[in-house]
């Protein structure tokens, strides 16, 4: 599916979820979307990192409620319910993304495109450039630890360097056309059907739709 596809439909899951609210839907809500993500990925990486998000969810909840009221088990188990049902929507569609595919899915507003392209590629690309002060530092026998020595060779290089990587790509939009006017094109488009391509925005409505029925 196209991407757009996903977010929106992770979307309206959400807005079920906490609209209903309600202990049952949240559990079928977690075997569906953890069923599809091992289908998908064909490991149980959703699931392991969807139950390491929520035993301390569970546990904060345990402690907030559990001492005050009869039904604070209850109440524990329907939060920690919710939280980890809406942790699995967002990582089940998070392994459907690429990024790649979201740029090209949103070519029609190329600056949007850009800002999310660069927003996404930002964390991988900073732990590689911290990997690399990481190992000039070693290379040269300098130590890193404490605070002074770790803002001074880690922090700055690596904000030095993520900066100085932007501006260079100014020049490169600025030749591809990025401020100038008019439709954008792409060889290759993100495969979409026009079922999907319709009844994608229909997908909010539905949720608010049933949320407020159920």
């Amino acid at each position: 599916m196209n991407p757009l596809t996903w977010i929106i439909g992770a979307f309206s899951m959400w807005i079920v979820v906490l609209g209903v609210n309600k202990l049952g839907l949240s559990i079928a809500v977690i075997i569906i979307a953890q069923v599809v993500a091992m289908i998908r990925v064909r490991n149980v990486s959703v699931l392991a990192s969807t139950a390491l998000l929520s035993v301390p969810a569970l546990a904060s909840m345990a402690l907030i409620h559990m001492p005050y009221s009869s039904d604070g088990w209850l109440i524990a188990l329907t939060l920690t319910a919710r939280f980890s049902a809406l942790m699995s929507i967002f990582l089940l569609a998070a392994t459907a993304i690429t990024i790649p595919e979201l740029v090209k899915s949103l070519y029609r507003w190329p600056k949007l495109a850009y800002i999310v392209g660069s927003a996404l590629q930002m964390i991988p690309q900073g732990k590689q450039t911290l990997a690399l002060v990481r190992d000039a530092n070693a290379l040269r026998g300098r130590s890193v630890k404490g605070p002074v020595r770790a803002v001074k060779y880690v922090g700055l290089p690596l904000i030095t360097h993520l900066l100085s990587a932007g501006a260079a790509r100014a020049i490169p939009l600025e030749v591809a056309g990025l401020d100038r006017p008019g439709p954008r094109t792409v060889l290759v488009e993100v495969v979409e059907g026009r079922v999907e391509k319709h009844c994608r925005w229909l997908l909010p409505l539905l949720a608010v739709g049933m949320a407020w029925w159920l």
